[in-house]
């Protein structure tokens, strides 16, 4: 994973993934957030459908980091005391890429105590040759392709993962049509409203 863009968070995020993997590690996982002390622990259900675009949804994304994830984490995120800061939607490639027009990450976080919890979001609009030409070049850095119901995910090495999912996966891009989310892992796709349709 190359450091470009979470270089301030990496060592925050390890204590996010102790907590994160900690919720993770039941045989059935919750299908509601659920929440250990200031930290938030969004684990979303296996029966949950594969994520589908919606259009509504994705021109909120655009726009706001409230609109771009679904109402219970937003509530669970806020009732927290959480926040976001907005970057541009980059993609962990080396060398960094530039930004995305109109593209966002959202970084989510109680940025008035010092604590390593934190989650990322980000969507932006993407033409499918862009889409291409990113997803080969992740590939070669050692990236993996898989095929998504529409589209289609880019995950992360689960070895060089900071946080990884109850699956397994770390920091995961799904491509669709005509647009690109990401989150830190691939469970955390379904909690984004761009992408659970």
């Amino acid at each position: 994973m190359t450091r470009s863009r979470f270089a301030p968070l990496a060592l925050p995020a390890v204590a996010l993934a102790a907590l994160l993997l900690s919720g993770c590690a039941s045989a059935a996982p919750a299908a509601a957030p659920t929440t250990t002390g200031n930290a938030v622990s969004p684990t979303p259900s296996e029966a949950l459908p594969e994520p589908t675009p919606d259009s509504s949804a994705t021109a909120a994304a655009i726009d706001t980091c409230e609109g771009m994830i679904e109402p219970d984490t937003l509530a669970e995120f806020t009732s927290k005391g959480w926040t976001y800061k907005k970057t541009p939607f980059t993609f962990e490639t080396q060398p960094a890429s530039a930004p995305v027009d109109k593209g966002l990450i959202c970084t989510w976080a109680n940025y008035s105590v010092a604590s390593g919890n934190l989650m990322e979001f980000g969507w932006a609009p993407l033409a499918a040759d862009k889409a291409e030409t990113i997803a080969a070049q992740l590939e070669q850095e050692g990236w993996r392709r898989e095929p998504a119901e529409s589209g289609f995910y880019i995950t992360q090495d689960p070895a060089r993962a900071i946080t990884t999912d109850d699956k397994g996966y770390g920091m995961t891009y799904q491509f669709g049509d005509g647009w690109v989310a990401v989150s830190d892992t691939k469970q955390y796709l379904l909690l984004m409203l761009a992408t659970a349709g």
